[in-house]
């Protein structure tokens, strides 16, 4: 096996380590941060990364290091036989762990298959707790149906996480409704900045609702954080609450960027290779499996890649080049 140490390092010192698979474009859902609400502009299927490239692809990763995934979107759960590939991931030697981030529609169904071929935890995106607003923000009616679904992955044991992005004048006022959701559920609620990867045009500095935010935003209602150990290599800050009652995260990615300890890369369903969300167009490993490359070649391009891999939003934030629509997030996986 190669040294991870010695080839997945960056020019920033950074290693890759976590791979995040996006298995589709197509989604159930029109987020108004993600996708525009008209999008029929899908990825042909013949374009689409087959189950057997995608595994062949993270076993030369594996090799390399990286052993841990993520499955994303689009939204997963719309690719047919899914738990097919959650098999297959499965067995390569080297990966430790599987996860999926979802946004909650199909989960109540398909949890149980998802357990049962190897998944280890889902991720649930859920913007609002109010029926009135939940189609306002995802374009479809549908709260009920992912609440039953979180409720189900708890049930079989897929640990569930709440991804909640905050803008500020659609569903910031929610905040403490998501703390005491926590509370009360015990799952862990996490808020996410919004970033401007959005397929609208929305996105703007004046939306984000930052960390800091928030957190005045709790105490105020008496519902003191306080933190609780984190690794600095994931992107969400922990907190619990004084009574230690619930668990809350934020993923400050706009007012306190976590760059410098970035340990993730991105493959997208048409089968390029990105080492950072903002990164343009990526490596064409798609191209390199079909014309029939080898995998020590395929290795040799990855290699090369992760050496270029960019600084980051925090390159961005700090030359003021921040805008809307910056990357596509339904087509580079979250």
């Amino acid at each position: 096996m190669i040294d991870l140490n010695s080839n997945l390092v960056d020019s920033f010192g950074r290693v890759a380590k976590k791979l995040r698979i996006s298995v589709t474009d197509r989604c159930n859902m029109r987020c108004i941060y993600c996708m525009p609400t008209d999008n029929s502009d899908w990825f042909e299927q013949e374009s689409i990364l087959a189950f057997d490239e995608i595994i062949r692809i993270v076993t030369i990763l594996a090799n390399l290091g990286v052993d841990r995934i993520r499955l994303t979107g689009g939204e997963p759960l719309v690719r047919p036989n899914i738990s097919i590939l959650i098999k297959g991931l499965s067995k390569i030697p080297g990966i430790r762990a599987i996860s999926m981030t979802t946004n909650g529609l199909g989960l109540q169904s398909s949890a149980c298959d998802l357990k049962n071929a190897g998944l280890g935890s889902v991720n649930v995106s859920l913007d609002t707790l109010r029926n009135d607003r939940f189609k306002g923000i995802n374009g479809v009616h549908g709260l009920e149906n992912v609440l039953r679904g979180i409720q189900k992955a708890d049930d079989v044991g897929l640990h569930p996480k709440i991804n909640t992005v905050m803008i500020k004048g659609w569903n910031d006022d929610e905040v403490v409704e998501f703390a005491e959701f926590a509370r009360r559920k015990k799952y862990t609620v996490r808020f996410i900045e919004f970033m401007p990867l959005d397929g609208t045009n929305l996105w703007g500095p004046h939306l984000v609702v930052s960390k800091t935010e928030i957190i005045q935003k709790l105490a105020r209602e008496g519902l003191e954080l306080v933190p609780v150990f984190n690794d600095i290599f994931e992107p969400a800050r922990l907190f619990t609450f004084v009574d230690k009652r619930g668990t809350i995260g934020f993923i400050p990615s706009i007012t306190e960027p976590f760059c410098t300890n970035c340990d993730r890369i991105r493959l997208t369903s048409d089968g390029k290779l990105l080492t950072c969300l903002y990164e343009k167009p990526g490596m064409d490993l798609k191209g390199l499996l079909r014309d029939g490359v080898s995998n020590k070649e395929i290795e040799r391009h990855i290699l090369e890649s992760i050496k270029n891999k960019p600084e980051g939003i925090i390159g961005l934030i700090r030359a003021r080049s921040l805008r809307p629509t910056m990357n596509l997030m339904y087509r580079i996986g979250g």
